[in-house]
């Protein structure tokens, strides 16, 4: 085993063991539960790397997430995530959703089953689904629906309170990771009509608990209940950010700043300031 794979998996709290859909399963989970989708490096990534360059080598988000606590958007966090799979024996693949900004996704294959595999979606996905018997799911105050809808294509349906609030097409095939060139240079496109340049965003599960952040608001949700906590105080928001998303100062600011310079504000105070 690579020192790559190894420190990822003791960040991940896993040990090392066969390749079967027992230990992916627990892959998947401890990943939702350790590594966050979050925003804040996108924006650090947009400001410093090349626009055609904007996901890091495989040891630049290790060492981001080790040091810094970032894990990513979805195409970073699978993408990486994929790249742990294969170092660990499995028969992985990437796969395209499309649907407002496009998603990427996995196909994992094992004993001649192929299941649709995501820690990207900001979703209590805490296994690999076969999507083929269209999964229903009622988790964390929402309700995950896959149907068919083409000969290769999966619509997935995240509703909450009866309502979509996003809704993608899953294409249930391999593509190669170098066809999203576009598709990641369009998901960080700086403008107001693109929400994932606009605002915070950011989701992590605790006990398969999950605790969004969407701006000032975090949002937890479990199977039985919604609390929502609106930040109107910049630092009370930075220390719940750093404690719920292990998530440092200097880069909360940075991503503050960033937002502050295309005239978008979070928080009362910094409207009056």
């Amino acid at each position: 085993m690579d020192r790559w794979t190894e420190k990822y998996l003791d960040f991940l709290r896993i040990d090392k063991s066969e390749p079967d859909y027992k230990y992916l399963q627990s892959l998947v989970e401890a990943h939702l539960h350790r590594v966050p989708f979050e925003i804040i490096s996108k924006y650090h990534y947009y400001t410093t790397r090349n626009h055609n360059d904007l996901i890091p080598s495989k040891e630049e988000y290790l060492e981001n997430l080790l040091g810094k606590g970032w894990g990513g958007n979805c195409y970073i966090l699978n993408i990486h995530f994929g790249k742990l799979l294969y170092s660990l024996g499995f028969d992985v693949k990437i796969v395209r959703a499309k649907g407002g900004n496009t998603h990427l996704g996995l196909m994992v294959t094992m004993n001649g089953k192929s299941y649709y595999t995501d820690v990207g979606f900001m979703a209590p996905l805490f296994e690999p689904l076969l999507i083929e018997e269209e999964p229903y799911l009622i988790r964390c105050g929402e309700e995950m629906i896959i149907k068919k809808v083409g000969r290769r294509e999966y619509l997935f349906d995240r509703r909450s309170g009866g309502q979509t609030f996003v809704a993608k097409t899953i294409e249930w095939f391999p593509v190669d990771v170098e066809s999203f060139t576009e598709d990641i240079i369009h998901a960080h496109r700086d403008k107001d009509e693109n929400p994932f340049m606009r605002r915070i965003v950011a989701t992590i599960f605790k006990d398969r608990v999950s605790y969004a952040v969407i701006n000032s608001k975090l949002i937890v949700k479990s199977d039985n209940d919604i609390q929502i906590t609106d930040f109107a105080n910049k630092e009370d928001w930075i220390q719940m950010m750093e404690k719920t998303f292990n998530l440092q100062k200097q880069d909360l600011l940075f991503g503050l700043n960033f937002l502050e310079e295309r005239n978008v504000s979070i928080f009362v105070e910094s409207n009056q300031s």
